[in-house]
């Protein structure tokens, strides 16, 4: 994680007939427990995408999440769903998913798509724990683990319809761009997430690491791979990013310039002054 002062100067670091309907009933029924595990939309159900080669997500929440939201899946999730999800991968979760009540990708409300400037709500995701959550972060930068993370019961995100963006930063004397596609960016709308720095590391890495309230996640295609970022703000409003390797299932302590990049072009979504969001550092 890192500081990005104002662009373009960016550092290099830290969801007819009765017969019909009949039939459909029971169809739903045959296969309630596929729905859940997969999700539906408006178009019928829709199992989750999996991975293309060289996009892989190792962390199973992770993977779960970014593959309902790019198969445009609505659902309502449990525990022993993402459980089950991490076991047919092979691999257990980092996060504490055993705490987890519900996890559901709806569509807005009718009318409040358009919440967001620039920008329509897709869906809005609720994730709901059995109490508000205070664990150690489970990742390490630079080889020292940073602090904890402190979460309220619920968590509401309004997920932003993908965008594709061009974005632009200064390399030395010349203005650098690059294409992304499909850039969403999640919200954190109600709730909190903040990082509690420990305060030992925090004097060992400096500016690399600091408390964070977090305003939002963003995910990104970049050729064949994916880039994720978590975009929040320092006790003293500084902009602060952190970029994830989903691949390598680690924070990145140097965020790239294109992080950076797509952390400052976003942030205008991300900003609790136009009174979307949370204001920071007030914890429910």
């Amino acid at each position: 994680m890192r500081q990005r002062p104002g662009f373009p100067a960016v550092r290099r670091e830290a969801a007819v007939a009765s017969l019909v309907a009949g039939l459909v009933m029971v169809a739903l029924v045959a296969v309630a427990s596929a729905v859940r595990a997969e999700g539906w939309n408006e178009f019928g159900l829709r199992p989750a995408p999996a991975a293309a080669v060289g996009d892989t997500i190792l962390e199973p929440f992770f993977a779960f999440v970014v593959a309902r939201a790019e198969g445009d899946s609505l659902g309502l999730w449990h525990a022993a769903d993402l459980q089950a999800s991490a076991r047919a991968r092979g691999r257990s979760s980092r996060l504490p998913v055993e705490k987890l009540v519900s996890l559901e990708r709806r569509r807005p409300a009718p009318g409040s798509e358009g919440r967001h400037a620039g920008a329509r709500v897709r869906a809005e995701w609720v994730i709901t724990f059995d109490g508000a959550l205070g664990f150690p972060l489970p990742y390490s930068i630079l080889g020292y683990h940073p602090g904890s993370l402190r979460l309220s019961r619920t968590l509401v995100l309004a997920e932003l319809a993908p965008q594709d963006m061009t974005v632009a930063w200064r390399e030395k004397r010349e203005v650098r761009r690059h294409e992304l596609r499909a850039v969403r960016v999640f919200a954190l709308e109600r709730g909190h997430l903040l990082l509690d720095a420990d305060a030992v590391v925090d004097r060992l890495l400096g500016e690399l690491l600091d408390d964070s309230w977090t305003v939002g996640f963003v995910t990104a295609h970049d050729g064949p791979g994916r880039l994720g970022l978590g975009v929040m703000l320092g006790r003293d409003g500084r902009s602060i990013y952190g970029e994830f390797d989903f691949a390598r299932d680690r924070i990145e302590a140097h965020g790239r310039s294109l992080a950076g990049a797509l952390a400052g072009t976003v942030r205008h979504w991300l900003d609790p002054a136009h009174g979307k969001l949370p204001a920071p550092w007030l914890e429910e």
